[in-house]
């Protein structure tokens, strides 16, 4: 359940279950563990999955792995249960709690983008040419830096053509795999124009850093010295900047897979984690630096 398509009729259809109004109800007293809480509510552990699976973006998990409502879940509880309001008037207040927004909620739809993603790829047609708008940029990117992508690294590239064709092999492995790990590792079939496009869109973060370091470092002068980011050049700090790049090209993945499939993000983080630690690797046998 993902915050474009979350709206007001949908919560009162998610809520109006008694298990899950149930398990809301629990929460709102206090977070339960895992034990607790199908304790209380009694049912199987599939059923049980399923209902809290449902209840994303209204349950969560704290510090200490308890289930608890977040700060959306809390004042739809509070908005169901004012006697004082009429159904009309609770909805309403759905409404309003949805539209508020968190710093927190506003940096992981940055970094993990389902907002964005969902939109882009709601139609096949729209997919197609999201996909095609992304690529465009993601090319334009690359050549301006000279560069050529192997998957989320980069390295200055001998032709155009050189820089397309890796660029193309890049985004097919990368959407393959992804597409791999969902049939493997949850047994569910990701849409695959959806993974396409998401996987262009990781590419995006690393290629405006290649730019960034082409506009740097590449295009300044002997004589800019100075230049206030010079000072970053062959140092650990581009490395740095490097990974967080990479994080962030990781993080669109996971948004897409779970786009592409239903499932919750923080499971298919975990295989965004994967590859890029398969990339790390890919770097080490490059030689361990940027060039």
């Amino acid at each position: 359940m993902s915050d474009e398509t979350l709206d007001s009729a949908k919560v009162v259809r998610i809520v109006n279950h008694p298990v899950r109004m149930r398990i809301i109800e629990l929460l709102a007293v206090k977070p339960m563990s895992w034990k607790e809480l199908s304790t209380e509510v009694g049912v199987r552990t599939g059923s049980l999955y399923h209902h809290l699976d449902t209840l994303e973006k209204i349950v969560t998990r704290d510090s200490e792995r308890r289930y608890t409502l977040t700060r959306l879940g809390r004042e739809i509880f509070a908005q169901l249960n004012d006697e004082k309001k009429t159904p009309a008037q609770s909805i309403e207040g759905i409404e309003k709690a949805m539209k508020k927004k968190t710093l927190g909620g506003s940096v992981t739809e940055v970094f993990v983008p389902r907002s964005l993603i969902v939109p882009l790829t709601s139609t096949r047609s729209r997919a197609v040419a999201s996909l095609v708008g992304i690529s465009a940029l993601a090319l334009a990117l690359l050549l301006f830096s000279g560069d050529e992508l192997v998957l989320f690294s980069f390295s200055p590239s001998s032709s155009v053509l050189l820089s397309v064709a890796t660029y193309a092999a890049s985004l097919a492995a990368l959407t393959a795999a992804v597409y791999v790990a969902l049939a493997v590792a949850f047994k569910e079939r990701g849409d695959a124009i959806t993974l396409l496009t998401s996987t262009a869109l990781s590419f995006i973060p690393l290629c405006l850093f290649g730019a960034a370091l082409h506009l740097l470092y590449v295009e300044a002068s002997p004589a800019s010295a100075s230049f206030p980011l010079s000072i970053f050049a062959d140092s650990a700090a581009v490395t740095v900047m490097f990974a967080f790049f990479q994080a962030w090209g990781a993080g669109v993945v996971g948004a897409g897979m779970s786009v592409a499939s239903g499932l919750r993000v923080e499971k298919t983080l975990v295989v965004s984690l994967v590859l890029l630690y398969a990339t790390m690797l890919i770097i080490v046998l490059q030689g361990g630096h940027l060039s």
